[in-house]
């Protein structure tokens, strides 16, 4: 049976409604971020504006603001808008949910603050660290002994200049373009180039920046620990907006960006499947079950270097069915693979 919690209503009754599904952390932020930069009561059309979203989406976050983090949010008839009741940021903190997913998202958010270079705001980021333990003891005095018997795991993480996240992180607060000299690990030559950060991303242990870069004129991704030296300007960056920058980095599969152009098709075997059924190697992937427990996964892409990856950890388990490049090179890369193992024999 759903979960059910009492929230104020737009005429600020209590209402018992199920547990609102947690939306995105951005998207949470964003809408929160408005509301509370507000001193006036901000209208439906103005939020859904000012986050390229649609009304049932913004009312689908209030709901959330109210329900899942205990904000006061009232609608205001008189002038036609939400108005968020300042209450104090630590009776805010402190209305976190923490039940099971609640008390896991505070751990975790406890753990990746250590991924942050120590260099790097350490009296801010330590203070926030003292913050979420408070919310954890207050909320449930025992999470001391959970902590010791969970573990967040981000391996395989590259080391970050601690001045360059601090410019990074600095410029992308202030909205300010940045000067960075950059080596790609696909290309030997570094480049200089001008860019306006537009999002900071933590994946798979290692930090990338989203910016649109103004030496080539689009959006790139790059990884933060191949920038070997960068300068902050004055210049206001170039803002993309929301719905493009999703569409431009999160519709197609992996770290790298551009809306998808080509469809994967994947094929596991039985034993493989029991796996793969339970992954998401992309939020628009399609399922399939085939015969005699096997399953086909369609995944979309733009540039396959991590697909290849992920793929090729599956070794004998997979068949990449389509397309014909993807078949191709998956192929050259198993057996290059094999050049290493010539004249070994299989007991």
């Amino acid at each position: 049976m759903p979960d059910a919690s009492t929230l104020q209503s737009p005429d600020n009754k209590a209402i018992t409604r199920n547990r609102v599904p947690m939306p995105s952390y951005e998207r949470v932020a964003q809408i929160y971020d408005v509301l509370v930069a507000s001193q006036e009561p901000v209208s439906l059309q103005s939020l859904c504006e000012s986050l390229d979203a649609s009304p049932a989406t913004i009312k689908r976050l209030v709901r959330f603001l109210r329900d899942e983090l205990n904000l006061t949010i009232r609608f205001d008839y008189e002038h036609g808008g939400y108005r968020l009741e300042r209450t104090g940021d630590s009776a805010q903190l402190m209305g976190l949910p923490l039940e099971s997913k609640g008390l896991a998202a505070l751990l975790t958010a406890y753990e990746v603050l250590n991924q942050i270079p120590p260099g790097f705001f350490r009296k801010e980021v330590g203070g926030l660290r003292e913050r979420l333990r408070e919310v954890m003891y207050a909320r449930h005095p025992r999470h001391t002994e959970i902590r010791e018997r969970l573990r967040v795991v981000l391996p395989q993480a590259r080391r970050v200049d601690d001045g360059v996240f601090h410019t990074v992180l600095t410029c992308l607060a202030n909205r300010h373009r940045v000067r960075l000299d950059y080596r790609s690990r696909s290309r030997t030559p570094e480049t200089a180039v001008l860019v306006s950060p537009q999002r900071l991303t933590l994946y798979r242990s290692n930090w990338y920046l989203a910016a649109w870069s103004h030496t080539h004129n689009h959006l790139r991704v790059y990884s933060v620990d191949r920038i070997s030296a960068i300068e902050a300007t004055t210049l206001t960056c170039h803002v993309v907006a929301p719905r493009t920058l999703e569409r431009h980095l999160s519709s197609s599969y992996g770290i790298f960006e551009g809306e998808p152009t080509h469809v994967a098709v994947l094929r596991f075997s039985a034993s493989a499947a029991r796996w793969v059924a339970d992954e998401q190697w992309h939020p628009d992937q399609e399922v399939h079950r085939l015969p005699e427990g096997r399953l086909e996964l369609r995944i979309p892409y733009h540039d396959a270097t991590e697909l290849k990856m992920d793929i090729l950890r599956y070794g004998p388990d997979v068949e990449v069915v389509s397309p014909k490049a993807l078949r191709r090179e998956t192929a050259a890369a198993l057996r290059q693979a094999m050049t290493h193992y010539r004249g070994d024999t299989v007991s």
